[in-house]
């Protein structure tokens, strides 16, 4: 499938975009925008409007604008669109097409899976392991305690239901990635050993770590101490130099996916999810997941990623990471966000932060320094590396 937005009135007539995989697109007079408008268009903002797009869905995010934007005619703030639909912005109008690609025999194969997993239907079924009992649900998919048939060992199933039909290529390439992560293999790092299909969905198969999501530990006990904090921070960076070195990037650090447990006496920290849900989220069948969860994650995202959809780069771990070390600290967002949800938008692409020494007057200003500088807007602005920011974040205290 493809999404084609072909320009119709306005100063651009008769541009056309083309989609066929899973982008976010800008519309504005930044620079930093993808179609990027007149300067002088009174009518626009800087980032007037964001398109989802994972063909054959696509969606539009109103990004604050001060002259709205309509689809159909009607102002929206935030519509799914489909074929035929018009956007207008100022005195610019795209329409939306649908178009369905030729495809192979093998690419045109689907496979439909059972269960709606939104809805307890029982523990589903994966060849080879008796699953146990639920662990817990987040953004991809839910989790079970489970037991490899014929040995004593536990792990923990992630099953994900994707949120579209599914092409046997488009599932064999997906997997062929995702099984490349079974390499890493780190004391950080949650262990990878298993990805396939089963009939509730795509599964994947984990190390058991009996333990705390960053999340559930926040609401336990607080905001952490200094010292606290900075043995954490080493443990993920640590992990972090490791995989980077090995050409893998997470680019999906948030408190869901740091999970913190005991380990022989020791609190001890794991990276979960390494890389799976980057590959999940740009694959055909992962609907538009970004946008669904965009107001509750954005502290943790990345800013190029909003721009540069694809971009990998370890840059985007250092900045969630300390996103991560920020809300460790004071229990907060490192984002100041309004409380209306339409500037919520707009004050994303800003990037405010409320100086960490506001909100802790204990902590060291080189600390605060060290993540201030890892959480710049640019990337050239970061430290040089996650070698440079462990150094800082060390040498802090």
């Amino acid at each position: 499938m493809r999404v084609l937005l072909n320009v119709i009135a306005g100063p651009h007539k008769g541009l056309e975009f083309a989609f066929d995989q899973h982008d976010t697109f800008l519309v504005g007079r930044s620079k930093h925008a993808h179609f990027q408008l007149p300067a002088k268009d009174k009518y626009f903002s800087r980032i007037h409007f964001m398109l989802e797009v994972n063909p054959p869905e696509c969606r539009l995010i109103d990004m604050g604008s001060h002259n709205g934007t309509f689809v159909n005619g009607s102002q929206v703030f935030t519509a799914d669109l489909k074929d035929g639909d018009q956007i207008r912005a100022g005195h610019t109008i795209l329409r939306v097409q649908v178009k369905r690609i030729s495809a192979t025999p093998t690419s045109s194969s689907t496979i439909r899976f059972h269960h709606d997993l939104a809805v307890p239907v029982g523990l589903p079924v994966i060849p080879g392991y008796t699953l146990e009992r639920e662990l817990g649900r987040g953004v991809m998919g839910v989790t079970y305690l489970a037991q490899r048939v014929g040995h004593p060992l536990r792990y923990a199933i992630k099953v994900v239901r994707p949120a579209t039909q599914a092409t046997d290529a488009h599932l064999h390439e997906f997997l062929r990635y995702v099984r490349m992560l079974t390499r890493l293999d780190h004391a950080h790092i949650l262990r990878l050993r298993e990805a396939d299909v089963c009939p509730a969905g795509l599964y994947f198969v984990t190390d058991y770590f009996a333990s705390l999501s960053m999340t559930e530990l926040l609401k336990r006990d607080g905001p952490l101490s200094v010292k606290r904090t900075v043995r954490i921070a080493n443990q993920i960076l640590h992990a972090l130099l490791y995989a980077h070195a090995h050409h893998f990037v997470h680019r999906d650090i948030k408190p869901g996916n740091i999970l913190i447990g005991d380990i022989d006496g020791k609190e001890t920290v794991m990276l979960a999810d390494f890389g799976v849900g980057r590959l999940y989220q740009t694959a055909p069948f992962s609907g538009l997941g970004l946008t669904a969860s965009l107001l509750d994650l954005v502290s943790f995202i990345p800013p190029e990623v909003l721009f540069n959809f694809h971009d990998v780069n370890p840059a985007a771990d250092q900045y969630s990471t300390a996103a991560v070390l920020y809300h460790l600290l004071t229990a907060t967002p490192a984002l100041e966000m309004p409380t209306a949800k339409e500037r919520r938008y707009s004050s994303m692409l800003r990037r405010l932060f409320v100086p960490l020494t506001e909100r802790r007057g204990d902590l060291p200003p080189a600390l605060a320094d060290a993540i201030h500088k890892a959480l710049a807007r640019s990337v050239s602005q970061r430290h040089a590396g996650i070698a440079e920011f462990r150094q800082a974040i060390l040498a802090a205290i």
